[in-house]
């Protein structure tokens, strides 16, 4: 079932979209805390998963809160304010203010803070720019031919904020999820971190390969195939891109073989009309987001895994951009599920 034609080629950006009130009756709906096993390999970072794909939990039951697009500026201006000792923060589109004024805020009260940004994207040259002219640390990171669009919050060494959902002035105004976490999967997310803080400062290169349950750079693309690969039962996606044809071959094959798979696509993006009409020939349910709120997630839900993160399934993001997604399993799995299983329902 491979196809041989060149992938599909375009940046994923962080678009938005009126509808707030729509996208803040699915956060209310779907807004959840739950236990939840997270997925893990078992060497340390940058060790390769074991194939078939391996769902190992890193600890018992630890936290894991999904957050719905709509509240993700919100629940990031908490983590801000409780911040005692250290703000790390890398994001591709910084513009809302009351961020800026909350990572000032924290830097004035003796907080060690960073910030990594994409030096492509003009809200975030804006936000640097006061920040710095504040005292605040800010590198950006350039990745040739793309873009860092990594969204991760590490505060205090104990919470992690990631996903796909930007900061800027209209982000929440979309269908998307965060994910916040606590317990071990912290110290990796801290180590993503400090290898784009030093990348972006000239030495080295970005993350890159699994983290705990982060996937980060190239590691990406193979851990999405190798979760629908190993799907049973049911799998949802929530695309705002899915122009990736090594992924539209993979859900084509799980169609194939009895999963029932459901995609929701951004009509509005590139080679969605292409992606739908081949999809839809080979077994895959597909429906088309409405307009409002911006259906903007990179949401996978296969069983009992799921993956949220900020990488798009095209080409460019998961073989040229700078990316980073959270693997999840049990409980998470089943509220990210539960949250893609909504909005595919809203849009049938």
């Amino acid at each position: 079932m491979a196809r041989s034609r060149p992938a599909t080629v375009h940046a994923a950006r962080g678009l938005c979209a009126p509808g707030l009130a729509a996208a803040v009756l699915v956060a209310a709906v779907l807004l959840a805390t739950v236990g939840a096993g997270l997925s893990a390999g078992t060497g340390p970072p940058e060790s390769g998963r074991p194939a078939p794909h391996a769902a190992v939990p890193l600890v018992p039951e630890p936290d894991a809160t999904v957050v719905a697009a709509p509240l993700v500026a919100t629940t990031t201006l908490g983590l801000l304010a409780a911040a005692r000792h250290s703000v790390e923060l890398e994001m591709y589109e910084l513009g809302d203010p009351a961020v800026v004024a909350a990572l000032d805020a924290a830097r004035r009260r003796g907080v060690a803070v960073r910030v990594v940004t994409d030096p492509t994207e003009i809200a975030s040259r804006s936000s640097d720019a006061r920040l710095v002219r504040a005292g605040v640390a800010v590198r950006t990171l350039a990745v040739p031919g793309g873009i860092d669009h990594v969204k991760l919050l590490v505060v205090d060494a104990s919470r992690v904020l990631v996903g796909g959902v930007n900061l800027g002035v209209s982000s929440g105004a979309t269908t998307d999820a965060d994910v916040e976490l606590s317990g071990p999967a912290v110290a990796h997310a801290a180590a993503i971190f400090d290898r784009d803080w030093a990348a972006a400062g000239g030495r080295g290169a970005p993350a890159s390969g699994v983290f705990g349950p982060f996937v980060a750079g190239r590691a990406v693309g193979p851990e999405i195939l190798a979760v629908v690969a190993h799907a049973t039962g049911r799998c949802t996606v929530l695309a705002n891109y899915l122009t990736d044809y090594g992924v539209q071959d993979a859900l084509a094959a799980a169609a194939h073989r009895g999963v029932a798979v459901t995609v929701v696509l951004n009509p509005a993006a590139d080679g969605a009309s292409a992606a739908a009409s081949w999809l839809a020939h080979h077994g895959v349910h597909v429906e088309r987001a409405p307009g409002e709120p911006y259906l903007h997630a990179k949401i996978l839900a296969c069983g009992a895994t799921a993956m949220v993160g900020s990488a798009n399934f095209s080409y460019d993001a998961l073989s040229v951009n700078h990316e980073l997604d959270v693997v999840l399993d049990r409980g998470a799995a089943a509220t990210v599920g539960a949250f893609a299983a909504q909005v595919a329902r809203a849009d049938a």
